[in-house]
């Protein structure tokens, strides 16, 4: 994958999904895995929609030894590819890289791969994460060899492994809300704007950090939705599949402009709709909310399978 630049509001996107429904969660604890002078612990990952074509891996490795070793691949069932990726801030953007030469783990030192840092990326998804069960991965070390390790997955903006949640049995309004919460991501029985708005509500949206969606123009399977966090923004564009709406790639103006729709792989027809429609739904809207709509810099690739 080649360096995309990124705004730092939507980094999430490769990472954040959500489960439908809950499941039935049972007491999980990420279990510690040695490898030679390694151990790997807190090893987690989050919850994904059904049609999320990526998610995120993060753990923890000690190199109690004397000499530098290195992460140099990831593999796992439920992925057709895994990637080593970094994410950091350059200046007020967000750049995510893959790491072609591993990540190294020095000589009696911890390195941590976390939610908007170092990672594992899994691609092409060939099943959702639910949360409250597992993924086993694979990860092989330059030196310390192989290693089987399992991925404990929690809720969809989980920061660390995921803790018992039979613990709430006394707190069944807090069950109830979690519950509540989960089954309304679910989508059957909605207009398709609507059901656009809700999965990218369940995505996103934070109480400590809103999500304000803007206007959202369909045209046959083919639709673009605009959105503005944290005071930065951009374009979503989306094809209806057999599983529901989903993302094809985020960019910026270039959403709504005809050809270069039609050069991303939306039909002319379709594309002069969107165009025209989102021509006239931005017509209206304030001027410092579309200046976030514009903000989204270059294009960045969800899922090319999608079109």
């Amino acid at each position: 994958m080649n360096t995309r630049s990124i705004r730092a509001a939507f980094v999430a996107l490769t990472l954040l999904g959500g489960a439908l429904a809950s499941t039935s969660l049972t007491p999980v604890v990420a279990a510690e895995v040695t490898v030679g002078q390694l151990t790997i612990s807190g090893a987690f990952a989050r919850a994904t929609l059904p049609n999320a074509p990526v998610a995120g891996g993060f753990l923890t490795i000690v190199n109690a030894g004397g000499e530098a070793d290195r992460l140099i691949a990831a593999s796992t069932p439920v992925a057709g590819e895994s990637q080593l990726h970094e994410m950091k801030m350059e200046g007020d953007v967000m750049k995510m890289a893959q790491l072609p030469d591993g990540i190294e783990v020095p000589a009696g030192a911890t390195v941590t791969l976390a939610p908007g840092g170092l990672h594992l990326m899994f691609m092409q998804l060939k099943e959702p994460l639910v949360e409250g069960t597992k993924v086993p991965v694979t990860l092989t070390f330059e030196k310390a060899g192989t290693v089987e390790i399992e991925l404990d997955v929690g809720g969809i903006a989980a920061k660390e492994p995921a803790m018992d949640h039979s613990m709430q049995s006394d707190h069944g309004g807090d069950a109830q809300h979690d519950h509540a919460a989960h089954m309304a991501m679910d989508t059957s029985g909605m207009g398709d704007e609507e059901a656009i708005a809700a999965m990218q509500k369940a995505m996103f949206d934070k109480p400590e950090s809103p999500l304000t969606m803007g206007p959202i123009v369909i045209a046959g399977d083919y639709a673009v939705s605009a959105w503005a966090q944290d005071g930065t923004g951009g374009r979503a564009l989306l094809r209806k599949t057999d599983k529901g709406w989903a993302i094809h790639l985020c960019s910026g103006d270039a959403l709504k402009d005809a050809a270069q729709l039609v050069d991303l792989g939306v039909p002319d027809a379709e594309a002069q709709q969107i165009a025209e429609g989102v021509a006239a739904a931005e017509a209206n809207v304030d001027p410092a909310l579309l200046k976030q709509f514009s903000a989204f810099d270059g294009v960045m690739m969800v899922d090319e399978s999608v079109m």
